[in-house]
Order: C-alpha cells, then structure tokens, then sequence
C-alpha cells in the first residue's frame, strides 16, 4: 500500500525528530514574505532511533561538506550524485561538489551510509584534532503565555532537562509573551534580561546593535559576531547553570498576552 504524505511526515517525525512549521518551500521571495509564520525546524539533537528501525554506527570520518563558504551542508540523501563524474550537487544551494579522494571507488551499489534514505540523520566523529569544535549550545525558548500552574510545571521541567546535558553543553534562555526576553545567564547579583517588542519586527541587525551596546566586544574572542556576543553573557556551562535558572525562574511570569489567529 503506498505511503501518504501524512504518513511519510510522521515516520520522518518519529525516526529522525524532525518537524517543520511548513512542509513545502516557498517558490519565490514573494511567497517567502506573504507566510505569516516563518519557515523552522524543530529538530532533536539526542533522539535516539526506534528500536525497530535500522541502527546505523557512528561514523569514523570526517563528513563530506557543500565546498560553497556561505554554505557547507553536508553530503545527504536528497543531493543529486553523478557516480560517474565522481561529484554531487548541494540539495540547499546548488553547488556541484567534487567528492574528496578517498570517495574513488563510489558508485550506485557502493554507496556510503550517509547516501542512504534510511540514515537522513547519522552521526559522525570528527578526528581532526585542529578542527574547531564548538560545544553544543542549548537555547530553551519558553512560551509564558499559559497559566501559573502550567508555567511552574515548565519551569521544574528545564531543570530536569539541563540536568541530563552534556557537561560540555551551553544553555541559553529566551521567554516570550508580549515581550520577548533574552536572559543574561551570567548575571550575579540580579536578573538582567534584553527585551524585544512583541509586536514588532526586529532585525537582526538591530538586535547585534543592541547587544553590541550592552555586552561590548567578548575579552579573548575574534570577530565580534552575534554568536561571539551572545555567548559572552547570555550562554552558560550546564554545569553552572541550574543555579543560574532557579533564580532567573522565579522573575518571570505568565503573561496575558493574546496572538492574534490566522485563518
């Protein structure tokens, strides 16, 4: 019996953890900008994979990357291969990559795991030891537009999730109601927060600015990108966090606002 289309999405939700806010793309910038709610992913970094499903070992190479700078996606099922001309085309930007060396022997019955429908999400380990790694970061956006008790209930499950991270993890913190608040972790003395009108856009550029003014350049770290300010107050060591958010916890409150619906 052939598969649905609601069926394909939800096996793709229960194997991968995967889950998008629209199922199909945009075709123009026209249709891009109309959409009232903007295109996302909800992905779950430690989902394990059913036990009825195929388990596929980490992978003892490096992953094969999209050669274009503003890209670098990963080598996947969905690009276009070319076994014969030995190279692949990037299913986000369309760059035509040739594969690395040690891909020679390649073919349409020699396929690699990671080409594979199957494993669309697989996990590799990285052995250069030059390669710059940055530590898993963990931002826990929290809806406050719910009642006390449902909100209290929220606040006990964080510390019970950050409690089973990683130890190396970086957690951030961002709540929305009829504000949207980006919690300075690091703060000691009291709860310090960067606040954002619900109600209207903010650009990026406005919001590097507004860091920028209240964080200054980070001591000991390069270009001062939004990654870069961000974690110089807003991220956090899980292990030094819990702390950290039992008192921020206790600062904020359900908020009344109303969003608005969209038929």
């Amino acid at each position: 019996m052939a598969q649905s289309w609601d069926d394909y999405l939800a096996y793709q939700e229960k194997v991968d953890g995967i889950q998008f806010t629209w199922n199909i793309l945009p075709h123009s910038r026209d249709d891009a900008i109309k959409i009232p709610v903007p295109i996302g992913v909800f992905y779950q970094p430690l989902k394990e994979r059913p036990l009825d499903q195929p388990q596929q070992p980490v992978l003892n190479y490096e992953p094969v990357l999209c050669q274009k700078k503003t890209c670098k996606a990963v080598l996947n099922p969905l690009c276009f291969v070319d076994y014969q001309g030995k190279s692949w085309k990037c299913n986000i930007c369309q760059q035509r990559n040739m594969f690395p060396p040690h891909y020679a022997v390649i073919a349409e019955d020699r396929r690699p795991p990671e080409l594979y429908p199957q494993f669309a999400t697989i996990e590799y380990t990285l052995r250069n030891p030059k390669a710059d790694i940055l530590a898993p970061i963990f931002v826990f956006v929290l809806d406050t537009c719910v009642p006390e008790d449902e909100l209290k209930a929220l606040k006990e499950s964080i510390q019970t999730a950050v409690s089973l991270l990683p130890a190396d993890s970086l957690v951030s913190l961002v709540t929305y109601g009829k504000m949207v608040e980006l919690h300075e972790l690091t703060a000691r003395d009291m709860p310090i927060s960067h606040v954002f009108n619900g109600a209207k856009e903010v650009r990026r550029e406005q919001m590097e600015n507004k860091l920028r003014e209240s964080i200054g350049k980070p001591a000991g770290i390069g270009p001062q990108g939004p990654i870069a300010m961000l974690r110089a107050s807003t991220m956090i060591n899980r292990r030094l966090v819990r702390w950290q958010l039992r008192h921020v916890n206790t600062e904020f409150r359900s908020s009344s606002w109303i969003s608005p619906v969209f038929c």
